[in-house]
């Protein structure tokens, strides 16, 4: 039969994320450096340099895109009554080639729409200028909404950071957005798309509470970053994490092994793990599976042309369960084809104080006690050092009824890290309750006193001296060219020096603050 005269569908529903997202990071620490740039940073400086667009085909189609869209990519073909050829997965840059009068839905997804995430709160707080998390996100809404206008689609906000929508007033999402997506989009994701098709009104914001587990279907394309989903949720009740609530849900091994195989068959060769909690794949409880770890990590070792993991997030007391050769034995499995010495996992500790920690993360020492989270951190941290990794400490200024002793506990404690195999990430307390971002209880550059400043300057001077050696082995290990290493360590040169000009200057506000009270 004579094909020349086929035509791809026209697309129905189209999938995109905002342009930090959008971009062809090798490593996951590239994708972190991007997000917390604002426009300080020349945008042709971020657009061809730090966040290079990923590659579309000639329909628009992505080379790869969020694991967030990919997912709905499934979900819609498994339930959602579309073909193939009827979802188009996009960037920003290849919009105006696929919107047009067949399209009913856009579905845009971003991490931090709004630059309300924890992550960003010290960013957009020290930095001049606009988070791009949040400039981007704006333009691309006002280009849907231009395409809507014409066309008359609807519009689904979503991924990790839709809550924003939902609890911030934006003028631009009020605009464009129909309908905000909070939650996995697998169980009630496909009817709401099905609906708008079709016409019928849905409610403003819909959410969903549950992993929707037995509904996951395995990735169709690549996804950003290669980010391979372990496991789901997390449930340890922190309440500035938007997983709180969710319990730990965790991905069979075959559908895992598959969305591996997809992200190789596309060329990508170093991935990610994607869990709130590496150590907990398997687990019922809080209490680490080792043999269920160890089997998906051998599993996952059999599929070749892979360079090496990342590990996103873990828990320090995850961790402090595993013994010695339990660590020694992952770290071992996760020597794929190239050598990483920075292997690197993200764990929460927040403060030393432990009971100021249980304040507003009740489930996160289980099931150690809060008079000995400091010791437990400790131990923990030189332990994983000692077994091959390195650990990505996160620290939160402002926590509900924090107090100066708490400061200076968690200086002394930095101190303690600064000779271990870790880096220090303070960042700033953001609520995610209504009323609480009502009165304000966010944690700001107006509220630090002088022992923040000098917390937060300490674990700068740290990450000034150990972020660059991570930095340029990830991105090794990930296949960047020495050219972009190089180039990139020059940026970050020059983003040392305005951190800390910025903290002198930060100085001087705290400075002129106190005297202002002490005189009355």
């Amino acid at each position: 039969m004579n094909n020349v005269n086929r035509r791809e569908p026209a697309p129905v529903v189209v999938l995109v994320a905002d342009r930090t997202l959008s971009a062809d990071y090798r490593v996951l620490f590239e994708g972190i450096f991007a997000t917390m740039q604002t426009t300080q940073v020349p945008e042709a400086v971020m657009r061809h340099f730090v966040s290079r667009p990923v590659k579309t085909d000639t329909l628009g189609r992505a080379r790869t895109a969020p694991l967030g869209l990919r997912r709905v990519e499934s979900a819609l073909l498994e339930h959602g009554g579309l073909g193939a050829g009827e979802i188009v997965c996009t960037t920003p840059d290849a919009l105006d080639r696929v919107l047009g009068p067949s399209v009913k839905v856009v579905a845009v997804s971003s991490s931090d729409p709004l630059g309300q995430g924890m992550s960003n709160t010290t960013t957009k707080n020290f930095w001049k200028g606009e988070l791009y998390t949040r400039y981007w996100t704006r333009d691309v809404l006002r280009r849907i909404g231009e395409a809507k206008r014409r066309y008359g689609f609807k519009v689904v906000g979503g991924g990790a950071g839709a809550w924003q929508w939902d609890r911030y007033a934006d003028a631009t999402a009020a605009e464009c957005i129909d309908v905000v997506f909070e939650g996995y989009f697998e169980s009630q994701g496909p009817q709401l798309v099905k609906d708008l098709i079709e016409g019928h009104p849905r409610e403003r914001v819909v959410r969903e509470a549950g992993t929707c587990l037995q509904s996951i279907r395995p990735i169709r394309g690549a996804s950003l970053l290669g980010i391979i989903e372990l496991s789901r949720g997390c449930g340890r009740g922190c309440k500035f994490c938007t997983m709180a609530d969710r319990k730990m849900a965790h991905l069979p091994v075959e559908t895992i092994c598959a969305d591996l195989e997809t992200n190789v068959a596309a060329g990508v060769r170093s991935v990610v793990s994607g869990s709130e909690d590496f150590f907990r794949y398997g687990a019922e409880g809080v209490k680490p599976e080792f043999k269920k770890l160890h089997g998906l990590l051998e599993r996952m070792r059999e599929i070749k042309g892979l360079s090496f993991m990342q590990i996103d997030h873990a828990n320090i007391s995850s961790a402090a369960q595993m013994t010695d050769e339990e660590l020694c034995e992952v770290r071992q499995l996760l020597n794929w084809e190239e050598r990483s010495d920075y292997l690197w996992v993200n764990m929460g500790v927040e403060s030393a104080n432990g009971h100021l920690v249980a304040q507003s993360s009740p489930g996160k020492l289980a099931p150690f006690r809060p008079e000995d989270w400091e010791d437990l951190v400790r131990q923990t941290v030189e332990r994983m050092g000692r077994n091959g990794f390195f650990s990505v400490v996160s620290l939160i200024l402002g926590l509900p009824g924090e107090t100066p002793n708490d400061v200076e506990r968690t200086l002394k404690l930095v101190h303690f890290l600064e000779d271990q195999k870790a880096v220090v990430f303070p960042v700033f307390y953001e609520p995610l309750l209504a009323e609480q971002i009502k009165n304000n209880l966010g944690f700001t550059v107006d509220k630090m006193r002088a022992d923040h400043l000098e917390l937060y300057s300490r674990c700068y001077e740290i990450n000034f001296r150990k972020v660059p050696l991570l930095f340029w082995d990830n991105q090794r290990a990930g296949g960047v060219s020495w050219f972009k290493r190089t180039a990139m360590q020059l940026l970050g040169k020059t983003e040392v020096y305005s951190w800390r000009k910025t903290f002198r200057k930060v100085g001087r506000q705290i400075a002129q603050r106190k005297t202002a009270v002490e005189m009355g």
